[in-house]
């Protein structure tokens, strides 16, 4: 086959083709466009032939990649022949995420998660924060030491919050803010504290129906544990059955220390399972289906765990350490994983480690990649967080970013989805969130 020339100014024959809405289709013929045409001037073409008002961008695929070129150069890249009809995909574009709230904080935010209008944060003064409407609605001190992580259970399962902390335990936390029909002022508190860990725990992630979650920390071990409204449930009935004298004297010493973390007749959990293997900090984790853990290390690996039977089944060897991970929701087993080598990496499991489409590197951060968070229905659409103090959102259709946010005035230490809304926090004692047209 013969690709065009660099000289050619030639028209190229297409086809546009799209699976959006009846509405955003164009009749299905041939046209013809010079080869110097960008995606600027194809999505012109679009708003014209569909007479839109107002205009609305679109992005364009050619075999599954977004055309980031001239028709001419991404035709010369990709050795494709440009003598017979070229079938381009067009796609509603990802506009520039809009900065919708800031929220300062008393010490750095190292989690963060989101749910409808409330925004729940975690911080290095071990403290639980709840956000609405850009006001602080509660203030829970949780931890003794910082506050590494936080994750929702699923919303089924009631208005419960997983705190990872460094004092080596995770606390399943209910968290008022998150129930509409409670005041949004009232305290988070904790129903149950997880202590089995022996060094700081760096990551918590439920399982997809919120009855398990999966730990990772310091002490290189993945803990699975029961949680959920069962553990709740338990957790309140407890609470009820303690005198009242003890209920009392709980209370007095909760007004003490401003530094000291709430008491709490918490219950006490065990570990059901440990995940054995990485030899270095287990420093992120995801549960992105009931029967597959996803676990990254400073020892450079990311590995898959059977979730029954706590086996490790596929494992990735890097060059570096890796910080965290994320799996793709829609159940394609696609892992994208970030640490000290600055690049995103996606890893297919399904393709042999070693074949070229087994990973895909995507190159843009100037420092390390702190956080991960993959779109909650978009396989292709990926956030990554930075020290470089920057945040960037990825089409994993193309090698270079969407888009990079800027704001952050240090480093970026999480980030995380809800809809199209992103929310990051850092070291500059910040929450920013941002609306995502898609």
């Amino acid at each position: 086959m013969a690709a065009i020339g660099v000289e050619d100014d030639t028209q190229i024959t297409c086809k546009l083709i799209t699976k959006l809405p009846q509405a955003y289709r164009v009749p299905g013929v041939s046209v013809a466009v010079p080869s110097s045409i960008t995606r600027l001037g194809l999505s012109k073409m679009i708003n014209h032939l569909l007479e839109l008002d107002p205009v609305k961008p679109f992005d364009f695929l050619i075999n599954g990649e977004l055309v980031r070129q001239s028709l001419k150069k991404f035709l010369l890249a990709n050795t494709i022949s440009a003598e017979s009809v070229l079938d381009i995909e067009y796609v509603f574009a990802v506009e520039p995420p809009k900065p919708k709230q800031q929220h300062p904080h008393d010490d750095w935010v190292s989690g963060v998660a989101m749910r409808a209008d409330t925004i729940i944060t975690g911080c290095y003064d071990g403290v639980l924060r709840c956000w609405q409407g850009g006001e602080v609605r509660s203030t829970t001190r949780l931890h003794s030491g910082p506050i590494k992580a936080v994750a929702l259970l699923p919303e089924e399962q009631g208005s419960l919050v997983l705190t990872a902390g460094q004092d080596h335990t995770v606390q399943l936390v209910h968290a008022p803010a998150l129930d509409t029909n409670a005041d949004a002022t009232e305290e988070a508190t904790t129903l149950a504290v997880y202590r089995d860990h022996t060094d700081a725990v760096a990551s918590v992630a439920p399982s997809p129906q919120g009855t398990l979650f999966v730990s990772s920390s310091w002490d290189s071990s993945l803990r699975v544990w029961s949680t959920g409204a069962s553990v709740a449930e338990a957790a309140r009935e407890a609470a009820a059955a303690e005198p009242e004298a003890a209920r009392a004297a709980r209370a007095k010493r909760r007004k003490g220390e401003a530094g000291e973390a709430a008491p709490s007749a918490a219950l006490e959990q065990r570990c059901r399972q440990e995940l054995s293997g990485h030899s270095q900090c287990a420093s992120s984790v995801a549960w992105p289906t009931a029967d597959t853990i996803i676990s990254g290390s400073w020892d450079h690996s990311v590995r898959r765990w059977d979730a029954e039977t706590a086996v490790n089944v596929d494992t990735f060897n890097g060059s570096k350490a890796v910080y965290c991970v994320a799996a793709e929701p829609e159940g394609s087993e696609l892992v994208a994983f970030g640490g000290a080598e600055r690049a995103l990496h996606v890893w297919d499991p399904r393709t042999p480690i070693g074949r070229e489409t087994s990973q895909k590197l995507y190159a843009s951060h100037t420092d390390w990649i702190s956080a991960v968070a993959w779109h909650p229905t978009s396989e292709h659409h990926v956030a990554t967080a930075s020290y470089d103090k920057t945040l960037k959102l990825w089409d994993l259709r193309t090698a270079v970013p969407l888009h990079t946010l800027q704001g952050h005035t240090d480093k970026v230490l999480c980030v995380s989805w809800a809809g199209n809304i992103l929310v990051s926090g850092g070291a500059d004692c910040t929450v920013r969130s941002y609306t995502v047209v898609m």
